[in-house]
């Protein structure tokens, strides 16, 4: 992004963001010691075929059934995305492009700030060595998919972790193809291999590193229920029967209405036109224009957080 020859503009409103009680009191923020004793850690790699779209009109139990791409998903994961960046930016920020990293086709290019900024470094220090990512972010509705495979003995997919419980979904997980190259330059920069066991797989456990565990299973919530006000569920972070039965039926191209704070996203292209969130949030990550905006119109979403509850309860 560092070479982007354009410019954008957002309307911030960080400080509204950090002061707000609510996201303290919901977030599951365990240290990064408490990760690695965490069974979901060994999952099978994500399968790396593309489906850009969803089948028209499909729902998320039709996409699992009749794909083997999490990109059948793709634009439901985009607009879980963005939620979860309104309700905390520094958990899933955008993997800056440099010359010697390449995206895999399916692949959502964040990691909270502290991973991302670390792996960017570490791919500064050493322009002669390429990098393939795989898998980063990964949002619970691919979760879901990659669970209901493993569950159904499809796609190839040997062990998943249940939705909200990979390291994926966190923005501390990584999965990097030559991982033989980089194993020590990115263990130096606070990542750990995860071992043989997996071996692609590298998460961020150095300073700073915060789990943001449930963060994308809340901003799904906040979803269904900003577009269905007739069968509301609760907004706790939590995956359980309620949760996932609203996860099978959503849209897999989306729903009708999105984050909270795109209004408050401008983006100034070449041509000097303002582009929304949608847009925005489509862009390939491996495009050397890549941006991806940072929504933190706190206000918007004021009203909303007033009235959630953080419960202990499976739903």
């Amino acid at each position: 992004m560092d070479a982007r020859p354009t410019q954008f503009r957002v309307l911030a409103f960080a400080a509204a963001l950090a002061a707000m009680p609510v996201f303290a009191g919901c977030m599951a923020e365990a240290p990064p010691e408490e990760l690695a004793g965490e069974p979901e850690g060994v999952e099978s790699p994500e399968p790396t075929d593309t489906v850009d779209e969803a089948v028209a009109g499909s729902t998320v139990a039709q996409a699992a059934a009749s794909s083997c791409s999490t990109s059948s998903v793709k634009a439901l994961s985009l607009q879980i995305i963005a939620e979860a960046r309104c309700l905390n930016p520094d958990a899933y920020v955008p993997i800056t492009k440099t010359s010697n990293v390449t995206f895999g086709s399916a692949v959502f290019a964040y990691l909270e700030k502290p991973a991302a900024d670390r792996l960017v470094a570490a791919l500064k220090d050493n322009p002669g060595k390429s990098m393939t990512i795989n898998s980063a972010l990964r949002t619970v509705a691919q979760q879901y998919m990659l669970y209901n495979w493993y569950q159904n003995g499809r796609c190839s997919i040997s062990l998943a972790a249940k939705p909200g419980n990979s390291n994926h979904e966190t923005g501390l997980a990584l999965d990097v193809s030559q991982y033989s190259t980089w194993k020590t330059i990115l263990t130096n920069k606070g990542f750990k291999w995860l071992g043989s066991s997996d071996a692609v797989h590298f998460d961020y456990a150095g300073s700073g590193a915060v789990s943001y565990k449930g963060l994308d299973v809340k901003a799904f919530q906040r979803l269904w229920n900003r577009n269905n006000p007739g069968d509301t569920i609760s907004v706790d972070g939590v995956w359980g029967p309620q949760t996932e039965a609203r996860m099978k039926k959503s849209p897999a191209g989306g729903f009708a209405k999105g984050a909270t704070c795109g209004s408050a996203i401008m983006y100034d292209d070449q041509n000097g036109e303002i582009e929304g969130v949608d847009e925005a949030f489509s862009r390939d990550p491996n495009d050397p224009e890549f941006f991806v905006p940072l929504p933190i119109d706190a206000v918007e979403a004021q009203g909303e957080l007033e009235h959630e509850a953080c419960t202990d309860h499976a739903h």
